[in-house]
């Protein structure tokens, strides 16, 4: 029997050895590069973030301002704020976390505006946020995000149109106040031609945001500043109310 010539396969294992050494150059240049990326965008995100955040306060002060007036009162309403549960305001099974702004004047409250999530939108949740005076009366109600179908549920949106306004300067007379629904339900609020739902829900979430208000005032205004308060402490503080 002839022994195998280990010279055979010479050609075939330069081969390889020739493929071999460009894959694991290639492989090399894309781990620095990955590498270079991830750390230019960390780099970014550094450098980035504290102007995101600048930007972040701006538009939520803005809101703010257009939901209670400037003048009427005087404290960084920013960081003014404190934390309430999702959960306890509209009886929903998640429990996220809401915030509500205090507004002061000489130090005494005359408004506050929360925020609150209408989950039964036409295309799923619409975030909004609530001004409420100290004697009850709406002071201004606008929608921070959204899904709904352009043309009909956005109208939502200041930017579309006014219905938002409407809720400004009234107030709920009791919990079964049945003037707040849609004019479809015989409520004082109308609906868009085409769409119902949305306007429904709008409306809901803004009268469990009053009621929770009107139930819950003396409890909200004595909770700690949320907005001054170390993540961990925000959480040990949220997690006490929410076993209130």
């Amino acid at each position: 029997m002839t022994a195998p010539n280990p010279q055979i396969n010479k050609p075939n294992d330069q081969k390889t050895s020739v493929f071999r050494l460009p894959i694991q150059k290639n492989s090399q240049i894309l781990a620095i590069f990955a590498i270079a990326c991830t750390l230019i965008v960390g780099l970014v995100n550094e450098l980035t973030k504290d102007k995101i955040k600048a930007q972040a306060q701006q538009q939520l002060l803005n809101t703010l301002h257009s939901i209670i007036e400037p003048n009427r009162y005087d404290n960084d309403i920013t960081k003014d704020c404190v934390n309430f549960s999702t959960a306890a305001l509209n009886e929903q099974t998640s429990d996220a976390i809401q915030t509500a702004y205090i507004a002061r004047k000489a130090g005494k409250v005359i408004a506050i505006a929360m925020t609150n999530t209408a989950p039964d939108g036409y295309n799923g949740d619409i975030d909004l946020i609530v001004a409420v005076s100290i004697d009850g009366k709406v002071s201004g109600v606008r929608v921070l995000n959204h899904k709904e179908t352009p043309g009909l549920g956005d109208k939502v949106e200041l930017r579309k149109s006014n219905w938002i306004t409407s809720f400004t300067g009234k107030k709920i007379l009791s919990d079964t106040d049945s003037r707040w629904a849609v004019a479809k339900d015989d409520g004082m609020f109308d609906q868009f031609t085409g769409a119902t739902i949305t306007p429904r829900a709008v409306v809901k979430s803004v009268t469990q945001t009053l009621l929770y208000f009107k139930a819950n005032q003396q409890a909200l205004l004595t909770r700690p500043n949320a907005c001054l308060l170390s993540v961990e402490q925000t959480a040990a503080v949220n997690e006490v109310n929410n076993d209130k």
